[in-house]
């Protein structure tokens, strides 16, 4: 069984606490590139399923993985480089779509002004000799493109079939090393005497749990393109103020999509 179906597992049998004397505020973002204008851009992230555990999953994976009859497979470094080159040329296509869809966008515009001069007018030839020098760079940015098609079909024919086949042999070796993980979980909840607490983030990024005092893990995961966001943050719940926790890339470790 793999590691993300048992974590979303554990959010079955326990519900969110209505109230408590500790309040932990969890506030989630991420950085992104806007694909509009290039710039980073942070946005909160919603919809996030945000987890409150009186122990340490990460602790506890560790010690099931210690524990496996053989360790575990991974992906060959051979096959991650693979993936990047994939990754490169996937870019590269989009960059050269958008570049061609927006240079021929124009073009189609020139044409269509053009219709409303005669060929006599000065603004005629401005748009006519603009349209010419464009109609050619319209034709390298097609060819670029389909470059970088070929370029994307080629990879993808030698490291789909690859992936595929370490994705096999890593959740078979993840079902055999993490089969005894329900119950442990309930062994581990049993000796704390707390349930799991859980909130999802709203529009603007914000979830709020309300546990008992003592050591707590904030645990969240967000996906990515090429990557997931994993957080496993240990906090220490006092009565009083909020306890403020902020996700993001600062403080979470990226994990590699296969």
């Amino acid at each position: 069984m793999k590691r993300t179906n048992l974590w979303a597992l554990a959010l079955v049998p326990f519900a969110l606490a209505a109230c408590g004397p500790g309040t932990v505020q969890v506030s989630a973002e991420v950085d992104l590139v806007d694909p509009e204008s290039g710039e980073q851009i942070v946005r909160p992230i919603e919809n996030l399923a945000v987890q409150l555990l009186p122990f340490d999953r990460d602790a506890l994976f560790d010690s099931l993985t210690a524990a496996a009859p053989s360790p575990e497979p991974g992906f060959p470094e051979a096959l991650q480089i693979m993936q990047d080159s994939l990754f490169d040329a996937q870019e590269t296509q989009r960059l050269a779509e958008s570049e061609w869809l927006a240079l021929r966008e124009r073009l189609q515009e020139i044409s269509r002004e053009l219709q409303q001069y005669t060929q006599a007018e000065a603004r005629y030839r401005i748009l006519f000799n603009e349209f010419n020098d464009l109609e050619a760079r319209v034709s390298a940015a097609q060819r670029r493109q389909n470059e970088a098609f070929a370029r994307v079909e080629a990879i993808q024919s030698r490291v789909l079939g690859e992936l595929a086949e370490a994705r096999i042999l890593q959740e078979q070796w993840e079902d055999q090393a993490f089969a005894d993980y329900t119950t442990i979980l309930a062994a581990r909840l049993r000796e704390t005497g707390r349930d799991i607490l859980a909130d999802t983030t709203d529009a603007m990024g914000q979830a709020t749990v309300r546990p008992t005092p003592g050591e707590w893990w904030v645990h969240a995961r967000y996906s990515l393109p090429t990557e997931e966001l994993y957080w496993n943050i240990r906090v220490n719940v006092e009565r009083g103020d909020p306890l403020q926790v902020r996700l993001s890339r600062q403080n979470a470790e990226a994990r590699r999509i296969f």
